[in-house]
């Protein structure tokens, strides 16, 4: 009888041929890759997960003891035991999930939800906020009115990101991180966000007329910044309770375009990328600007209204 073989990526470890008579864990011991197999193999302890990166259709079928222990554990889909997985046809990539054992409690503590996302890259639209000067308010007010105009702020500001389908990432004192386009196009994703920050922006003006100014004789300043790129997301858990995160350079520069809503004076700052998706993009100012930790100068478009930025004491 002919063997069969088929091609294997194991990224970061190895590519080689593997005999779809022999389960992925098999193949891989024997090219001392250092696969985690607390049950020797015999799926009772599913430390062998392996995410499937690409080739899903050639892998084989969920027998009936991967099954049941996917039904205890909660498995995600793209996640396979690799001590009853066989490579059936064509070619596959995957990713040995747990390292070693400093890994098991990331995934054995808990129970992971089958819809749990446990890394993968998207193109999404960020937008990072920020109240302006409140430094000096927090120093001068009682704490109960500090905490009771930021859970105003960001009460008001969590639905509108609702009604645009953003999901708030972080919060940061008396400062938001939002991402928008997990479940829909890029160019949705960019209008999204810009509709977003316009409305935050309406919203805010409401609360002072009707609101900061009558019971606080204060007007409360925020800065917008939006970019478009690639990220990484994924799921984790922190003091049992889910969390989501979002990742990457895309990220560092939405952070730094909202800084810069400092220096050009101006409540709502927009990359290139964001910009240029917009079918009809708004009026705006142009900018040419170097932000650290950025390499290259970035065009950034200036959509919301002027403010004098005055430095915190």
């Amino acid at each position: 009888m002919v063997k069969s073989y088929h091609h294997i990526n194991l990224v970061n470890d190895a590519s080689f041929l593997i005999n779809s008579k022999e389960s992925i864990l098999e193949a891989s011991l024997k090219k001392d890759i250092p696969f985690c197999c607390e049950c020797g193999g015999k799926a009772r302890c599913s430390t062998c997960r392996i995410l499937i990166v690409k080739g899903e259709e050639n892998l084989s079928e969920i027998n009936a003891a991967e099954a049941k222990l996917r039904t205890y554990f909660e498995l995600p889909k793209n996640v396979r035991l690799a001590c009853q997985t066989h490579v059936k046809s064509g070619s596959v990539k995957i990713k040995r999930i747990m390292n070693d054992e400093s890994d098991y409690p990331l995934y054995l503590r808990n129970k992971l939800n089958k819809n749990e996302n446990i890394g993968r890259e998207l193109r999404l639209c960020l937008l990072f906020l920020d109240v302006r000067n409140f430094t000096p308010f927090a120093e001068q007010h009682l704490a109960f009115d500090v905490i009771h105009i930021i859970r105003k702020l960001f009460f008001n500001f969590e639905k509108i990101i609702q009604q645009f389908e953003g999901r708030i990432i972080e919060t940061n004192g008396d400062g938001l991180y939002v991402a928008f386009g997990f479940e829909k196009t890029t160019k949705a994703s960019v209008l999204d966000t810009v509709n977003c920050g316009f409305a935050i922006l309406k919203e805010l003006k409401r609360l002072n007329t009707e609101y900061f100014q009558r019971y606080f004789n204060e007007e409360i300043e925020v800065g917008i910044g939006a970019h478009l790129g690639k990220v990484a997301t994924g799921d984790l858990l922190l003091e049992n309770r889910p969390h989501q995160i979002v990742m990457g350079y895309a990220v560092n520069v939405a952070a730094r375009i909202q800084e810069l809503t400092k220096k050009l004076d101006n409540s709502f700052v927009i990359s290139e990328a964001v910009y240029e998706l917009l079918d009809t993009p708004p009026e705006a100012e142009v900018s040419s600007e170097k932000m650290k930790g950025v390499k290259e100068a970035f065009r950034l478009y200036k959509i919301g209204e002027h403010f004098q930025y005055k430095k915190e004491k």
